[in-house]
């Protein structure tokens, strides 16, 4: 979208400073050859001075599993990538450039000409995986050398699986052009529109300054939702901070433009006292000055855990019927992610696609179980935060049927594990179980030793092995395996099955040609929603 930085003709409006009427589009493509590359790990390698001749000359993307040497490599490497920028564009300036670096499995650390711009994930001792989550840094003004020659170092640890750049887009682009790459498209707002959306922005920044709730209050339409907030909940969640102390509001690098729908969309960082800065597109009746909300039926929630003494994140679906209604309420199953994993790695599945083409009338939540098995241990009490934390909040604030008859469980891999584990320890909360390729062999692989001996019980197949017939009904079950599986769970599907049926405990199940990977349990989801529906439905 080419949306240009001056404002159109019109009567003068108010206040304007907030906001520009758009970036230039502008993008400087990194992706493809020209990288260097290698393994191991040294801070001298951020230097834009040092000389990378003898390393690997490399593509980006790309995928290390695709590299003889490196197929079965863990650990650090570096990518290094020279290259000029043009003599700066008119309108573009330092601020508005995003250094975007796709997606990167699984840590990273970025620089550019020897400051750091940003990094993702944890590095060992402390390894936190986000392969799934897109890269966007912000280089600080004066950093950029228009003209000149500008060195991006990227310091990077895989520590399980593949590894690399696996999806781009890579390079510095305006924000304008990430829209355009994303599929986002409108027009330019004129000054008077440019107007009217910062005197929205403003009048909310100075409602928060104040602690005069009812005054943002009156910046949100009727039927506001955004990100699954509804005014109420927005609000309640002001007043929560406001009693921390003084809360500001503020939005920074924001671009106003028109969409398809007349509505004036601001692209923006937004920050609130105390939450981490999250990049948002804010959504504005041109008319009646009011925020709107994105009315988005995909998108990531979070809240303060107790659980895991920080920010939790989890993936929300809302049924196509949720925003038409006000009244009518859903049954809802969590869904699992597996090991190396998280809440965001639906978005690069396009779940919501998936089970909007599967015509899916429950909400769907996905919790970030990282690597944490879903039990309690020191590596982080998932059991709690989604038992005792995240079932009780998706009731409060989304309009769910709140009990166990309609509160089923999924999950694919260590999730299938999950799943089976989480449902069957706590049948007051779940009715049906479904597994994908799960783990259904294994106890939870996670925590001290201590805690893994502790936690031995917890393998699916010795859970079944000791519960009654009647304690087993209680719940439908489905779960699958593919019969060349590399970690061998088609077979505990197999053994599940067995040992399901000579306790006389009904379930649908199936093993079939297929691996461990997405290629043979997505086509299944058809099969194991199909199960939570009919316990809905009874």
């Amino acid at each position: 979208m080419n949306v240009p930085t001056s404002a159109s003709a019109g009567p003068k409006p108010g206040d304007t400073s907030c906001a520009t009427t758009g970036s230039v589009d502008f993008g400087v493509d990194l992706a493809g050859d020209g990288w260097k590359f290698t393994t191991g790990d040294d801070p001298a390698w951020s230097d834009p001075a040092f000389t990378d001749g003898a390393w690997r000359d490399w593509t980006v993307p790309d995928n290390w599993g695709a590299h003889t040497d490196l197929a079965s490599y863990d650990g650090f490497a570096w990518y290094r990538k020279t290259f000029t920028l043009p003599e700066r564009p008119a309108g573009v300036t330092d601020s508005a450039v995003v250094a975007a670096l796709g997606k990167i499995d699984d840590a990273d650390q970025a620089f550019l000409n020897g400051s750091e711009i940003g990094r993702t994930g944890g590095f060992p001792p402390s390894f936190d995986s986000t392969w799934e989550v897109p890269r966007e840094y912000y280089p600080a003004d004066g950093l950029l050398r228009w003209g000149g020659t500008n060195v991006l170092a990227v310091r990077v640890y895989d520590g399980t699986g593949g590894g690399g750049f696996y999806q781009g887009p890579v390079g510095l682009f305006s924000k304008a052009r990430l829209r355009a790459l994303a599929g986002t498209t409108g027009t330019a707002a004129t000054r008077t529109q440019l107007a009217h959306a910062c005197a929205v922005l403003n009048r909310q920044h100075r409602a928060v300054a104040a602690g005069d709730v009812r005054g943002y209050a009156a910046t949100l339409a009727p039927g506001f939702f955004h990100q699954g907030d509804t005014a109420d909940r927005r609000l309640t969640e002001l007043k929560a901070l406001l009693k921390t102390g003084k809360v500001t509001l503020t939005d920074t690098q924001a671009e106003v433009f028109v969409d398809n729908r007349g509505r004036l969309v601001v692209d923006t960082i937004r920050t609130w006292t105390g939450l981490p800065p999250t990049r948002e597109l804010l959504y504005i009746d041109p008319r009646k000055q009011l925020e709107l909300g994105d009315r988005s039926r995909f998108f990531r929630d979070d809240y303060a855990s107790a659980a895991m003494g920080r920010r939790a994140q989890f993936n929300v679906y809302l049924p196509k019927d949720y925003t038409r209604t006000g009244a009518k309420r859903f049954p809802v199953v969590y869904m699992l992610n597996g090991f190396n994993g998280s809440n965001i790695e639906w978005e690069a599945r396009k779940i919501d696609t998936v089970l909007d083409t599967l015509g899916v009338e429950a909400i769907v939540v996905f919790p970030d179980g990282g690597s944490g098995w879903y039990v309690d241990t020191s590596a982080g009490n998932y059991r709690t935060m989604i038992v005792g934390e995240i079932v009780p909040l998706v009731d409060r604030v989304y309009r769910t049927i709140p009990d166990r008859d309609h509160r089923g469980i999924s999950g694919v891999s260590m999730g299938g594990q999950g799943a089976f584990t989480l449902g069957l320890k706590n049948p007051d909360v779940f009715s049906s179980i479904a597994s994908h390729m799960g783990a259904l062999s294994l106890p939870p692989l996670v925590g001290t030793p201590a805690e893994q001996a502790a936690n031995a019980g917890l393998r699916p197949l010795t859970l079944v092995a000791g519960m009654t017939a009647a304690d087993l009904n209680r719940h439908r079950f489905y779960f699958d395996g593919g019969d060349s599986d590399e970690y061998r769970f088609g077979a505990a599907a197999q053994q599940m099955s067995t040992a399901l049926a000579a306790k006389g405990v009904r379930h649908d199940y199936q093993l079939g040609p297929g691996r461990h990977d997405d290629a043979y349990w997505m086509p299944k989801l058809e099969r194991s929603f199909a199960l939570h529906v009919e316990q809905f439905r009874r």
